[in-house]
């Protein structure tokens, strides 16, 4: 009785300590993970043509994306077919329609 007690208290403990070390090792490799950097939006309205290639697009639509400028907003890309609905779901997060600055009347 003594034993089996004594083998219980024992197998506890092990899997204490199994589990605690599994934690410190989930935290240690969760730390060394890269944090996210904030990436600049892209400017349809002002980026080369090799920068809107450099965000994912392939360069016959970027050519495209550049020889229709000016845009009111980005989701003229899709309006005006140069994208598809799903490319423009997977890069809209980084895609800008700056408007430049207007000037005053007198």
């Amino acid at each position: 009785m003594v034993r089996l007690r004594f083998a219980g208290i024992l197998l506890v403990a092990l899997a204490l300590c199994a589990s605690s070390t599994m934690y410190a090792q989930s935290k240690d490799s969760t730390s060394k993970m890269p944090r996210k950097v904030a990436v600049k939006p892209l400017d349809i309205n002002s980026a080369s043509e090799e920068d809107i290639t450099s965000a994912g697009i392939d360069r016959a639509v970027a050519r495209k994306i550049v020889q229709g400028r000016p845009y009111r907003n980005k989701t003229e890309l899709v309006s005006r077919q140069i994208l598809t609905r799903e490319q423009y779901d997977k890069l809209k997060d980084g895609l800008v329609a700056k408007q430049p600055p207007r000037s005053k009347a007198k």
